[in-house]
């Protein structure tokens, strides 16, 4: 009988476990048959359903194997003490020896048989034959776990088709799921983007996330610094346990399924005709059959690898020559099927020595971009030879080079390409990403300046060509763009320049027919300014158009297959800060989640972008230690490759809310690495980072309010950047300089959104200095989902009665804290700074608290400490005024309100 493993961390199948348990104990069932690939869980399901059934069955265990399926009844013989030689060919006399066996426990007062059946694939048919006569007798429980497809389980299938056992298919586990598996492996923190890509390469198998996880870090790709685990690059290598499966799977099948299976892993897509061609309809068939090959995402005449880490061993498995003769074969299929030019079908070609076209290249490089592969698309981009296409393969490798955060490289390869342009799209391909070069640099706006000028001139020096209709309109929109994003990178809203309102109306206007027949350069560009009007409509406050904006950016995305995870990303980013901004929370976690779903390369290009947006979500809604655990690993990530320049806002952000937690020693590194940063980031976030820094430096000082947070704020409101000095005001009403409440309340009287709402609401209570009206302003922050906020307003009001004696309300306002923690989504008067009210305790009073609430004596404290008794009696009675009680007996109840998460370090 196995040994039941206990789990340390929450089980990942918990709901099947919970299922199959139901089912076990179900007097009509006659137990349950699980199906899963290899690795999928099925043991470890079986393992934490014997774990829960402990002392209700008396497990026994049996496993199928290849060899073993040769011999009849071999997996029962455990089962067949008394049995003689000849019994063994007679079907009844095994069935009886098994059933004599289990009788005999019986009587004995056992509990009810559960018979685990792992492997059951590899039982031979007549183990299998009486196992079902075993379930049908009801003296025993079956618990089968098998593959999903095997001839000798048919049987036991039928019984699941009867309604007679449950059946439960195991799916890949979700990046929910993934995420936690990892996290348990790892033991720390890990990007929500690496797990993502993870659960990609992995196909969500339990397993194989095991197995990359190991080699990842033995390799180097998967990296931990300070405490926070991410993945630096796609794992390459193989582990022996994939390449082994990969061997079986070659070596167990038909010639002609093995010649269909190494062409879709060397290709990575190809249509079934040609397929069919080579290995023929009915090898193709079955592969599709038994879970092998499927169609591929929104083409399903096109067939793939299930899963992606059996294409990527096979490929490796694959000899030169051999991968070379299939090639051959598949181009001379005689069909009408185009074999798709996708970055793997062109990489393959390169592999083999041959010679492909320059547009193959070309296209091939901009669909990797596309899927976030900088290194694919890098590769193809360099392989274009001198010709009409050169420029166009020096700008992809320039946006390669750029994706890589290889900026000088990249500025190199597009010297002159704007001017040297031989057609429109090229120049306007040139002009994409010379824009997204130059915002990448401190002296943006001048840069852009330039780079409109130069478009300009070698537009009219292409006039000659044929220009299409709607050229003219196309470069009134273009340059209307980039002047757009000068005044962004600028920083300024308030000077005279190009109007959000100008370059949308520019935009909108060229939506007519033949729509869909634009560039991708030019969709991209068009993304970009829509993504820039968001961006000032949400400094503006006008959060309704700033969200309108960012989803025409998005419908602008959608037009074209060929969207670089460059522009993806910068759209993303303007994109949330409006959600964030508005407070839209719930829409905004829907939009980062959806990102996770990204080909692996996105999200290794995008992680610590969507790592930081994660946590400013989770901070603001007040909760501070789950977003400083999603922002550590982002900043490592940003450390390395950072295209938004979100660093600094990061490390400002994380440093301010570390203190806040009580996590001084990240606090402090991450203040000395802002100060050493050599740029500051978009104008708005670089406010803001300055605000959060001075308030953390404060905070760790215990020092007054900085004035330096007020200028800040006083700075953001002579740019126009309203949002960023709504965020540094609702700062400086928090860490206690509450004359800034009035100014806030202006502020957000015109400035849209709930968020807007919630600290309109906040910041009229503060200012007129009315308990009550703070009371209700919580509730309209809980409304919004600003936790925090909506705390800070319980805070005050106690503040304010125990100011005015009224120890009374206080406490009431004390126990309606402890009654809402829940409603407060774990938010708790203990993130709230000094300066705002007298709660919060020292550190001292905290440890008095501990040995009080463990029953101690002031005398037993006083020795503790080594103080004199009366001294601890004054830290008790200081206690009770703070915590606005009178006895002992009501301690616990009220500090368990105040100080509701472990004081521990974020990163645990």
């Amino acid at each position: 009988m196995a040994a039941v493993t206990h789990h340390s961390h929450p089980f990942l199948r918990g709901a099947e476990a919970d299922s199959i348990v139901n089912n076990l104990l179900d007097p009509v069932l006659r137990g349950s048959l699980v199906l899963g690939p290899e690795g999928m869980g099925k043991s470890a399901l079986a393992d934490e359903v014997l774990r829960r059934l402990e002392g209700v069955v008396a497990p026994y265990r049996i496993h199928g194997s290849p060899v073993l399926s040769r011999i009849p009844y071999s997996a029962l013989t455990p089962f067949m003490e008394r049995a003689l030689e000849e019994d063994l060919a007679s079907p009844l006399m095994v069935l009886r020896n098994i059933r004599r066996y289990f009788q005999t426990r019986a009587e004995a007062g056992h509990p009810q048989a559960l018979l685990v059946v792992d492997d059951a694939h590899h039982l031979d048919e007549a183990s299998s034959h009486v196992l079902v006569q075993l379930a049908m007798s009801g003296e025993l429980r079956l618990l089968v776990l098998s593959r999903n497809r095997s001839v000798h389980i048919q049987e036991l299938l039928s019984l699941a088709r009867d309604g007679l056992m449950s059946r439960v298919d195991l799916q890949p586990l979700s990046v929910e799921a993934v995420h936690q598996q990892c996290i348990n492996e790892l033991g720390g923190p890990l990007l929500r983007a690496s797990s993502a890509v993870l659960a990609r390469v992995s196909g969500g198998n339990p397993m194989y996330i095991k197995a990359l996880l190991s080699g990842a870090k033995r390799r180097g790709e998967l990296l931990q610094r300070n405490g926070a685990w991410y993945l630096r690059a796609l794992p390459t290598g193989l582990e022996p346990s994939v390449q082994d499966l990969a061997k079986r799977l070659l070596a167990s099948r038909p010639a002609a399924e093995r010649l269909v299976l190494e062409a879709v892993a060397l290709a990575g897509v190809l249509p079934r005709g040609p397929l069919v061609m080579l290995g023929g309809q009915e090898a193709v068939h079955t592969l599709v059959e038994e879970g092998y090959m499927e169609p591929a995402a929104n083409v399903p005449e096109q067939l793939r690898m299930v899963q992606p880490l059996h294409a990527e061993a096979i490929r490796s498995l694959v000899p030169p020559m051999r991968s070379m003769e299939i090639r051959r074969k598949l181009l001379e299929a005689d069909t009408s099927e185009r074999i798709p030019q996708t970055p793997r079908f062109v990489s393959w070609a390169l592999d083999c020595g041959a010679a492909s076209p320059d547009s193959e290249l070309l296209l091939g490089a901009r669909a990797a971009s596309a899927d976030g592969d900088a290194e694919t698309a890098l590769r193809l981009a360099l392989a274009i030879t001198p010709g009409p296409l050169a420029v166009a393969g020096r700008i992809e490798a320039a946006a390669a080079q750029l994706a890589l955060g290889r900026i000088s490289e990249a500025r190199a390869g597009l010297e002159d390409a704007v001017l040297t342009a031989p057609d429109t799209e090229t120049l306007d391909y040139a002009v994409l990403v010379s824009a997204q070069l130059a915002a990448c640099s401190d002296d943006a706006a001048d840069r852009l300046g330039s780079l409109a000028k130069d478009w300009s001139v070698r537009d009219g020096q292409l006039a000659g060509q044929d220009r299409g209709e709607g050229r003219d309109a196309w470069m009134a929109a273009g340059l209307s763009v980039l002047a757009l994003w000068a005044r962004t990178a600028e920083g300024n809203l308030l000077v005279s320049g190009e109007s959000a309102s100008t370059t949308m109306a520019l935009l909108t206007a060229l939506g007519g027919e033949g729509q869909d027949e634009l560039s991708p350069a030019v969709c991209q560009i068009k993304a970009l300014g829509f993504a820039l009007a968001c961006e000032v409509l949400t400094a503006a406050g006008s959060i309704g158009q700033a969200v309108q904006a960012a989803r025409q950016a998005r419908e602008c995305l959608s037009q074209s297959a060929l969207t670089s995870s460059t522009t993806r990303a910068n759209v993303l980013v303007r994109h949330s800060l409006a959600l964030l901004h508005g407070g839209r929370f719930e829409n905004l976690d829907r939009m980062l989640s959806d990102e996770l779903h990204s080909a692996p390369h996105v999200l290794l290009a995008i992680g610590g972008t969507l790592g930081v947006l994660e946590g400013a979500l989770e901070i603001r809604q007040g909760r501070y230690r789950e977003g400083l655990r999603r922002m550590r690993p982002a900043i490592e990530v940003l450390r390395g490759r950072d295209p938004e320049r979100l660093l600094p806002y990061a490390l400002a952000l994380a440093a301010y809310v570390a203190v806040v937690v009580d996590d001084t020693s990240p606090a402090t590194r991450f203040a000395a690495e802002l100060r050493g940063l050599g740029y500051k980031g978009p104008r708005a976030l670089e406010l803001t980072a300055g605000a959060f820094a001075a308030a953390a430096q404060s905070q760790q000082d215990a020092a007054d309010p900085p004035a330096r947070v007020r200028e800040l704020a006083a700075e953001a409101r002579r740019l126009g950047q309203l949002a960023a000095e709504k965020d540094i005001l609702e700062l400086a009403v928090a860490i206690g300089d509450l004359k800034q409440a009035r100014r806030l309340v202006d502020l957000t009287d015109s400035f849209e959104g709930a968020e807007a709402a919630a600290l309109h609401a906040y910041a009229a209570a503060v200012a007129a200095d009315n308990p009550e009206q703070m009371v209700s302003a919580a509730d309209e922050a809980v409304r919004c989902r600003k936790f925090l906020v909506a705390v800070e307003c319980i805070g005050h009001a106690i503040r304010y009665y125990g100011a005015h004696n009224n120890l009374r309300r206080q406490r009431a306002l004390i126990q309606q804290l402890r009654r809402r923690r829940d409603e407060l989504a774990g938010v708790t008067v203990s993130y709230l700074s000094p300066n705002v009210h007298q709660v919060r305790l020292t550190k001292r009073e905290h440890e008095i608290v501990a040995l009080l609430l463990e029953d101690a004596s002031t005398k037993d404290i006083a020795t503790r400490f080594t103080l004199s008794q009366r001294t601890v009696e004054g830290h008790v009675y200081r206690i009770y005024v703070k915590l606005g009680i009178g006895r002992r007996t009501e301690l616990e109840a009220v500090y368990r309100a105040l100080e509701a998460e472990p004081r521990v370090s974020a990163g645990q």
